[in-house]
């Protein structure tokens, strides 16, 4: 059998039984679960991205960036004029100005540190250290408002425009399918996806027992302002730059999962795999694809997040080339893989989870109406038909 029909044939049998509300719930179980595990390293990829180079060795206070930070920089960040003493430096205050330049060099260097990341580990350390281990999770709940309605539009619309495109190619079919079904589901949950980025990047003091009740509140405070003095249109701010990383991103994502799966499919030897089988196979296809598709759309994603948060005002970096030119020459080629570690971490455990999930949901919705149907009936004639055919194939 070809690999378009094997494709093919899958896909009808998927289609075949199963409801669109049982897809959603199988959507929905897989959302629920998926965050739950995720978020942490989106935290992680967040902050790493947003964060500028960290030297390898002390180095004097004039080569940190981050004590220079002025007000309008602040004003630009969109972040708040406390920022830079309470949020950058751990530190908490009330004033309205940065104080930075009043602290001990020494002093500053040391509280700095406490929030520059080196790595994926050291960024869960400190999180967890300054901020208290439920800083891992800032953000959780907008992105379970998000998550749960994007996955529904982008799974069960994908189920179904992979089985109405009239192509036979198992490469074009899901490509095709999971750009347009990306499409779909980014653009209706982008304003979601902006206050949790917000959100995210928003650090915090572990002396503040209300931290993450103040970065919520000063998050939403932001977003009211924005959209007051931007128009509703600024909630869709960075949608453009969204679909240049999650439209890719879905095209190689489906494709490197439909060809994991008809690989993993020939060792069920034509059978139909249970449960257990289904989780199993969809898990490795979807850790397979998801951080690969990742790696190739890291890039994408750092212009993203610097776009959302930092808001630079230059006309030009509304240009998602013209803003990664800028970060690679700032920054260099690293620049453009900033948080890759967590991003492909986050992406790969998320995709699997994810489609696993889903699909054993759709296995068992399909097992279930099986069940539910009712047998077939026989007229007297039929039974005693029947059992001839037995007794004679005895």
């Amino acid at each position: 059998m070809s690999s378009s029909t094997s494709s093919a044939s899958r896909g009808s049998q998927e289609q075949g039984g199963i409801t669109t509300f049982q897809r959603m719930l199988s959507a929905c179980s897989g959302s629920l679960i998926n965050s739950l595990v995720a978020t942490p390293f989106d935290v992680i990829r967040v902050r790493l991205q947003l964060q500028e180079c960290v030297p390898a060795s002390p180095s004097p206070l004039k080569s940190y960036p981050l004590p220079e930070i002025n007000l309008p920089k602040l004003a630009t960040a969109g972040l708040g004029v406390k920022t830079c003493c309470r949020d950058v430096f751990s530190m908490p205050s009330s004033v309205d100005y940065c104080v930075a330049s009043h602290f001990d060099e020494c002093a500053v260097q040391q509280y700095s540190q406490r929030q520059l990341f080196s790595g994926t580990w050291d960024g869960f350390t400190k999180v967890s250290r300054n901020e208290g281990i439920t800083a891992l999770w800032r953000g959780l709940s907008p992105t379970l408002v998000m998550t749960i309605p994007s996955n529904v539009i982008y799974f069960v619309g994908y189920d179904h425009l992979r089985n109405a495109i009239p192509i036979q190619s198992s490469t074009l079919a899901p490509l095709i399918a999971g750009g347009f079904a990306r499409m779909l589901s980014t653009t209706a949950v982008s304003p979601f996806e902006l206050f949790r980025t917000r959100l995210q990047s928003v650090a915090s003091s572990s002396q503040q027992s209300r931290s993450s009740r103040d970065a919520f509140l000063m998050t939403w405070d932001g977003v009211k302002v924005m959209v007051r003095t931007q128009g509703i249109g600024a909630l869709w701010r960075g949608l453009a730059l969204t679909l240049w990383r999650d439209v890719p991103f879905s095209a190689v994502y489906w494709t490197g999962y439909e060809k994991s799966r008809q690989v993993l499919d020939q060792y069920n030897n034509g059978r139909t795999p249970g449960e257990a089988e289904t989780f199993v196979q969809a898990f490795v296809a979807g850790a397979i694809s998801g951080s690969f598709a990742a790696f190739v759309t890291t890039p994408f994603d750092v212009g993203k997040t610097r776009r959302q948060v930092l808001r630079n005002r230059d006309p030009t970096m509304d240009s998602m080339l013209a803003l990664l030119r800028k970060i690679a020459k700032e920054e260099g080629v690293p620049g453009l893989f900033r948080g890759l570690g967590p991003r492909m971490m986050k992406v790969s455990v998320s995709c699997a989870i994810m489609i696993s999930f889903y699909e054993v949901g759709k296995h068992m919705s399909m097992r279930s109406n099986e069940k539910s149907q009712p047998s077939p009936t026989f007229s007297p004639h039929e039974q005693e038909d029947e059992i001839l055919m037995a007794s004679t194939a005895d």
